[in-house]
């Protein structure tokens, strides 16, 4: 199958339905760390600025050579207020309990954080200041790397790196712009996908 037919195909799967994240103590006086699964995802298409949609469940991103084509959008809602170490991480389960796991050539990804959502809907066009006033101000920039992980049967965890904390944390992810053609899609479940360990 060729790479553009992929990138169609992959387009197509956008799932709808709302991740709902998985409440924290309201103070982590009460336990020394907690674990936040199932962000609130967007699609976002650098292609399309203006095209909007629902939120979907699924970690996907798409890049053709220089242009990205699909990114995300994530939201981290019911941080703790008096959280100090806030760490980006994704997870995969083992092998009988893994989502749908598809890595195409390179699987490195870039999440930059951000300061919050634009007023209107969350598109790229929208989201493009928010992104720039990040870079500015020098917001964590992390590259979670996925490629080479979908042979491995195990049930692993890997850490992206620390992030600032915040009540409600957002963040952008792309096929990082270093690599090539990349196509990353990971289906989110309380075992599988993007997660924020909070101290």
């Amino acid at each position: 199958m060729q790479f553009i037919q992929k990138i169609a195909l992959v387009a197509c799967l956008a799932l709808t339905g709302e991740a709902r994240p998985k409440p924290l103590p309201s103070s982590l006086s009460e336990r020394e760390a907690g674990i936040i699964v199932e962000p609130t995802m967007y699609q976002i298409f650098p292609i399309s600025p203006s095209q909007f949609g629902p939120p979907v469940s699924q970690l996907e991103v798409l890049r053709a050579g220089d242009i990205s084509v699909l990114e995300n959008i994530a939201i981290f809602e019911g941080i703790p207020p008096d959280a100090k170490t806030c760490i980006l991480r994704w997870e995969q389960a083992a092998k009988p309990e893994r989502t749908e796991f598809v890595v195409a050539r390179n699987g490195l990804l870039a999440a930059q954080q951000l300061a919050g959502l634009p007023e209107g809907d969350i598109t790229w066009e929208n989201m493009l200041p928010i992104v720039e006033e990040a870079v500015e101000q020098g917001r964590p920039l992390l590259h979670p790397e996925t490629t080479g992980w979908v042979a491995i049967e195990t049930q692993e965890v890997h850490i992206a790196g620390y992030v600032d904390c915040a009540e409600t944390m957002y963040f952008k992810i792309q096929a990082d712009d270093r690599a090539t053609d990349s196509i990353v899609y990971l289906g989110q479940d309380a075992h599988n996908g993007l997660t924020l360990e909070v101290h």
